[in-house]
């Protein structure tokens, strides 16, 4: 019964070590590992005793109706059994449940700042391997472990999961609030405009969530303070970096991204609307979205729109709309409805994913992206555990 412990404890703390520390820097090893630990989680929440109340968190629910909207689009829409099969690429956001089941396992151990460490490493590992790939092997854009873009998203979301630890009880809790500006460093290290936008109204949901937790006059000088130095921050990163991103700063390159975003948009507004009730398939839908344009028109050669609404959009039409909604507002519905002690840590963890998620997704595909679906997957896991024990020790 003992080793038995040990082997499940030591397994929620490698799906802790995946999701939070190596799918930032070995995004392709975290993914295989995740895998293979959902699997047995599966089994596992069997022997959960906790398994009904974990069934009825909306962290848990709303992704799995989220599953079925997109399951019944690409039923109405498929060309063979592939097409709707297609919906598993959403996998590990359908395994939010026997992940907590796991991870609840833990226990008393599952603490905040064991929470924001692995995190934390996280933090540390993009921006080593972000300043290896530029000054050491010279890339314009950090981007040796994953795509540029999705290296900064990744990075961007885990840097924002490490202020977790300033609400607990070690007396080093302000350290945690660096997490998010590693991240930034390694989004500037990317070249990438779109995270550098929505970690700005990331930085806004933590100095806001940090000074609810706090009425003193001096908490609030220090959150001022350390807004002001990550913007302080960003300008000076931006103006050293400069000369090693014209993809950043260079009026011709951000006119050329923008133009093929504005481009792929446009197509997605007339496909939908050839469509409306269940878009074109998941296989299918940026042909499909190429098909609205003119011959003439130089349309992109990507694997999707550059856009979160309007790849569930075209891909499902009215369903895929929903069931994007149902992903995006997951876990801040599911922190919500703690009413205890870790009332503010567990709401600023959904509102930071929800606000972050959909920023991201506004210039880049985010939600059915493995790496990120990961990510996402772990902070609802997260959400689901600590909301349960906030509601026990409540009562």
């Amino acid at each position: 019964m003992v080793l038995s412990r040990f082997l499940v404890q030591s397994l929620a703390w490698l799906a802790l070590f995946a999701g939070f520390s190596l799918v930032v820097f070995g995004p392709e090893l975290a993914h295989d590992a995740i895998l293979v630990l959902m699997a047995i989680s599966l089994l596992h929440l069997i022997w959960v005793p906790q398994r009904r109340r974990i069934w009825r968190q909306p962290a848990v629910w709303m992704p799995l109706v989220a599953g079925v909207l997109l399951l019944i689009a690409f039923a109405m829409t498929a060309k063979s059994a592939v097409h709707v099969a297609a919906v598993l690429v959403f996998i590990h956001l359908f395994m939010v449940g026997p992940l907590a089941g796991l991870l609840g396992r833990l226990g008393e151990q599952l603490t905040l700042e064991r929470i924001a460490v692995f995190a934390m490493i996280g933090s540390v590992g993009g921006v080593i391997v972000a300043l290896a790939d530029v000054f050491v092997l010279g890339s314009a854009r950090a981007g040796l472990v994953n795509n540029p873009i999705h290296l900064a998203d990744t990075a961007l979301m885990v840097g924002f999961v490490t202020p977790l630890g300033f609400w607990g009880k070690s007396r080093m809790r302000w350290m945690f609030l660096v997490g998010p500006l590693l991240a930034l460093a390694t989004v500037v290290l990317t070249g990438s405009r779109g995270p550098l936008l929505a970690a700005v109204a990331m930085f806004a949901v933590m100095a806001i969530a940090v000074a609810a937790s706090s009425y003193s006059r001096q908490m609030v000088l220090r959150i001022i303070g350390s807004v002001i130095g990550a913007l302080v921050l960003v300008a000076v990163a931006a103006g050293v970096y400069a000369a090693q991103s014209p993809w950043l700063f260079e009026g011709a390159a951000i006119d050329a991204s923008t133009g093929q975003r504005l481009i792929m948009y446009e197509a997605a507004v007339r496909a939908f609307f050839a469509s409306p009730l269940a878009g074109h398939g998941l296989l299918e839908y940026f042909e499909a979205a190429r098909a609205q344009m003119p011959a003439a028109v130089d349309f992109p050669e990507y694997a999707h729109l550059h856009n979160d609404i309007a790849d569930f959009a075209v891909a499902g039409g009215v369903l895929g709309l929903a069931a994007y909604g149902l992903f995006l507002f997951a876990p801040l519905v599911g922190a919500a409805r703690s009413r205890g002690a870790l009332r503010i840590p567990l709401l600023y963890l959904g509102t930071v994913t929800t606000t972050g998620y959909f920023a991201m997704g506004m210039t880049n595909a985010v939600i059915g992206l493995r790496w990120l679906d990961i990510v996402l997957a772990m902070v609802l896991s997260i959400i689901v555990v600590l909301s349960i024990r906030d509601e026990e020790n409540s009562a």
